[in-house]
């Protein structure tokens, strides 16, 4: 019998579109990382999840690359190589590190390939200005990608970046609270979880004492 297909939830608690891309693996660090985008269709899927695509684009997109699955194995293949790009940028950047040369340079490169898909356009209101893409389909959400990444790294909430304190999590996120002491992607899931851990080393600890004064007595 024929499976339904995975309905995926992908969690934009980042903060911007680039970090929430780059956390479409949960458990980054562990020994079993789990993978979101396992191809071409959840590439579109977070797309459309994120807003950039409509549902009729991403109707659209499915369709072409079911048609052309060469292509559409290359589209997810840059995009995943541009993910991983982002994710060792914006690590070493959370934890106050220095970032490769090799990855700045492949950014840089990622960027020169979005200026020629795209233009600055005056917009209403005088001195507003707009970008204009030239680029579609797939193209166009790595492009914005791109473009959070870079508005990301040159703006003043490049100083809240913080990759979450759980030991296998991975996920990055904008620190936003006044104190700037978040240490957690989600209280509900990490945070509850090294409470919970927490709590029972405590406890553990607390009856290995007891054990051993029971002893001495």
């Amino acid at each position: 019998m024929k499976q339904p297909p995975r309905k995926l939830t992908f969690e934009l608690i980042a903060g911007r579109l680039c970090l929430d891309f780059a956390n479409t693996i949960d458990h980054r660090l562990s020994g079993n990382p789990e993978d979101k985008l396992s191809g071409y269709a959840e590439l579109v899927e977070f797309g459309q999840h994120t807003g950039v695509f409509s549902a009729s684009e991403a109707r659209k997109l499915r369709h072409e690359g079911r048609k052309n699955k060469g292509e559409a194995s290359r589209l997810f293949q840059h995009a995943v190589a541009v993910r991983e790009m982002i994710f060792r940028i914006l690590s070493a950047v959370a934890a106050r590190g220095e970032v490769s040369e090799g990855d700045v340079g492949a950014l840089n490169a990622e960027l020169r390939r979005l200026n020629t898909g795209s233009l600055i356009a005056p917009g209403n209101g005088g001195g507003a200005w707009r970008w204009v893409e030239k680029s579609s389909g797939a193209g166009k959400l790595i492009g914005r990608i791109v473009r959070s990444a870079m508005e990301l790294l040159t703006s003043e909430d490049i100083e809240r970046v913080k990759e979450c304190a759980a030991e296998t999590c991975g996920w990055l996120f904008i620190d936003g609270s006044r104190s700037r002491n978040r240490r957690w992607c989600e209280m509900r899931t990490c945070g509850s979880q090294h409470k919970a851990r927490a709590y029972y080393q405590r406890k553990k600890a607390g009856g290995t004492r007891g054990s051993a004064s029971a002893k001495s007595d």
